[in-house]
């Protein structure tokens, strides 16, 4: 499987790591390797994670300090991460 990361995703990291930045870099690290090992489970089992209830052409995933990573598999065997968000944000519009 190929794992595309969108710009949305990227910024949202970029902005995560900035936070995160904060508290040392231990909270870094952490989160990291818990993306890490999403990127490492999804690639090998791509609808291992629940579809999002409130619009189910995605799927989401829960890592490290309640951040959820969502996600589309293609027909073309891609899988698209669209958003990192914490769970407790408001989840924007995912584009359709």
């Amino acid at each position: 499987m190929k794992i595309i990361i969108l710009s949305t995703a990227k910024d949202d990291l970029k902005e995560i790591h900035g936070y995160l930045s904060e508290f040392g870099d231990t909270p870094i690290k952490k989160f990291k390797q818990s993306f890490i090992d999403f990127i490492s489970r999804v690639e090998k089992t791509p609808l291992l994670y629940a579809q999002y209830e409130y619009n189910p052409i995605y799927r989401r995933a829960v890592i490290e300090y309640g951040y959820l990573v969502f996600y589309r598999v293609g027909d073309d065997k891609t899988i698209r991460i669209y958003r990192v968000l914490h769970g407790k944000r408001d989840v924007a519009p995912l584009p359709e």
